[in-house]
């Protein structure tokens, strides 16, 4: 699976800046915990019924490799790791 924004899973200790890394933790995007950035989540108000459908189908799909756009991808475990960041979707 390919995802762009959806997920973002960002290595913090290889950033030159602490303030930086402790911003990435507090926005849930830093590794190995990556999830979806608060900002792009608040996309979702209001359509929480149909996030949770999509979440179905993609865990359907039995991803085994998930592919970043930002951070270290997943190259196991794909839909556990799905299902571990995006567990905000209820």
């Amino acid at each position: 699976m390919i995802l762009t924004d959806l997920i973002e899973n960002f290595e913090t200790e290889h950033f030159p800046n602490p303030f930086r890394s402790k911003v990435y933790k507090l926005v849930r995007v830093a590794a190995p915990d990556g999830q979806t950035p608060i900002d792009y989540r608040m996309t979702f108000i209001g359509h929480q019924k149909e996030a949770k459908e999509c979440l179905k189908r993609m865990l359907a799909w039995q991803p085994e490799k998930i592919i970043l756009a930002h951070g270290s991808c997943f190259l196991e475990n794909g839909r556990a790791e799905l299902k571990r960041a995006l567990r905000w979707i209820r």
